[in-house]
């Protein structure tokens, strides 16, 4: 019970009191699909959460896409958050779409426990 309650609290400490997420870095489960390659993964990774959405995605390569200027010519959408309560489990979720400069369109589902 004393584990609960700890994994509980834990888990509250991240939702801020608004409904909100804090900001800073997670874990989190990544579905990527890129449709004209016919690509579609699974990856546990690193994303940015600012103001309720996420900002950036690092894939641990040293490479990320991420929201606003960026060298690489492509334009990055979306990331905001919803946030569940499901039977007392609470989670947030987000997607993000990227457009590249060769018109790939790569989606990344994101979950953040």
């Amino acid at each position: 019970m004393k584990t609960l309650i700890t994994i509980t609290l834990l888990f509250l400490s991240i939702i801020a009191k608004s409904g909100t997420i804090d900001d800073g870095w997670y874990k989190s489960s990544v579905s990527y699909s890129n449709y004209s390659t016919g690509t579609y993964a699974k990856y546990t990774l690193n994303v940015r959460v600012e103001y309720d959405r996420v900002i950036a995605i690092d894939f641990g390569n040293d490479g990320s896409v991420h929201s606003g200027y960026n060298d690489e010519d492509y334009t990055y959408s979306g990331g905001y958050l919803t946030l569940y309560d499901y039977y007392g489990s609470s989670y947030a979720e987000a997607s993000v779409t990227v457009y590249t400069s060769d018109g790939s369109t790569l989606i990344f589902k994101i979950t953040i426990e």
